[in-house]
């Protein structure tokens, strides 16, 4: 903190002495780490090739070709260090090392991944807060859509798996009687449409499974019989 202090004053003490180019300059440096923050640490190392584990914040350093899959670690608001070639920065930083480019590409670069276009002296605060905010907005979006699918694929599994019991027990029964029949005549409907389900929630594309999620029950059991007919159809020719 001490360091930072000293930082800000030295800088004070500076600006007068700065050029118009280098105030310049200095709002695009401001602007570029905000632009930055838009841009989760996962999502960047993704972006630039890096096979991470989210988990345990630790991968192999792409920077030197090394193959220790421990050696390079980061943290959420964007620091990273490599533990065997020694390289370390901000996000802006591990762009330009990546793509050996300058700061500003390494900007435009972090820009496109956040949505929003980047003019070096002309990007307002009031369109970064924008930008951070409608991220935030679809960033809950897709969560939400998340847990739905999430919710909906537990909820198939699970009445598969409770017709398939009770489809077991009927088989435990003689099958002389009436209520033998009605019985299976109510399950094997239940039982064929749960499967249908579970099956296209595990096998259909994630554009599918968005729009699957965000319609009315109505509408989704229209997707799996129709996703259905396709599999027969397919099959028989």
């Amino acid at each position: 903190m001490a360091a930072v202090l000293v930082a800000h004053s030295l800088v004070e003490k500076e600006q007068q002495r700065e050029s118009p180019n280098s105030l310049v300059q200095r709002w695009a440096a401001m602007n570029g780490r905000e632009i930055a923050a838009l841009v989760s640490m996962d999502r960047l190392l993704e972006s630039l090739g890096f096979y991470a584990n989210e988990r345990t914040r630790r991968c192999a350093c792409i920077l030197h070709g090394g193959s220790n899959r421990s050696a390079f670690s980061w943290t959420n608001d964007g620091l990273w260090k490599c533990h065997s070639c020694g390289a370390g920065g901000d996000k802006i930083a591990l762009v330009r090392a990546v793509k050996q480019c300058s700061f500003r590409e390494a900007v435009d670069f972090l820009a496109a991944l956040a949505g929003i276009a980047y003019r070096a002296e002309r990007v307002s605060r009031h369109e970064i807060q924008r930008a951070r905010l409608h991220r935030q907005r679809l960033e809950r979006a897709a969560w939400a859509i998340r847990d739905e699918e999430l919710r909906l694929l537990s909820y198939y599994r699970n009445g598969l798996q409770r017709i398939e019991r009770l489809m077991a027990r009927l088989g435990e029964a003689p099958d002389g009687t009436e209520d033998f029949w009605e019985y299976v005549g109510q399950l094997a409907p239940a039982q064929t449409f749960f499967l249908a389900a579970y099956t296209f929630m595990c096998h259909a594309s994630r554009e599918a499974i968005v729009r699957f999620v965000l319609t009315s029950p109505a509408e989704r059991r229209k997707m799996i019989l129709e996703e259905g007919d396709s599999d027969e159809q397919r099959a028989a020719a």
